[in-house]
């Protein structure tokens, strides 16, 4: 009798798992998987995000998060575009020459996009602080397109929070 409420558990459990992969998957929950199938990733230490669907009122330094391609990014033919924030809110930038520094640390070096957008690497260089309700996002890629090509990120642009699963 132990064996068959063991089997039928295991049964009920293997169910319900299904269930919610298949929604995570297909429906239009508030949390989904995501992963980047583009051969040079933005952000390569990344295989699988979970991206959960909510107004990311305060992202902070380090945060994941995604939105929806539009503007410069417009080309993507992605759902969402996810980027790692590397500076919020009142923190000083500073692009000069080929290094892209938050409050004095380095975060990225070089722009090797730059012919993307029709520009010299000096043109992009700026010493200023983060505006209010903006983020600076960055990829780990050498070839991501991120912050240092477009600017800043809006908050209300933000469509939610990633978290690294492997």
């Amino acid at each position: 009798m132990k064996k068959g409420i063991q089997a039928a558990l295991l049964l009920s459990l293997c169910a319900v798992l299904a269930t919610v992969i298949t929604l995570l998957h297909f429906g239009k929950m508030p949390i989904q998987w995501a992963y980047d199938p583009n051969p040079e990733k933005c952000l390569p230490d990344l295989h699988l995000v979970l991206l959960v669907k909510s107004a990311t009122t305060k992202p902070v330094a380090a945060d994941l998060v995604f939105w929806s391609p539009s503007g410069a990014l417009a080309d993507i033919h992605q759902e969402y575009v996810l980027k790692r924030v590397a500076g919020t809110p009142g923190d000083r930038l500073k692009i000069s020459g080929n290094t892209v520094s938050i409050n004095g640390a380095v975060v990225v070096n070089g722009f090797p996009l730059a012919d993307l957008y029709h520009r010299a690497p000096k043109e992009f260089e700026r010493d200023e602080i983060i505006p209010d309700e903006k983020v600076f996002m960055i990829g780990t890629h050498a070839l991501s397109n991120d912050s240092r090509y477009w600017g800043y990120l809006d908050f209300k642009a933000i469509k939610g929070t990633g978290y690294k699963i492997f």
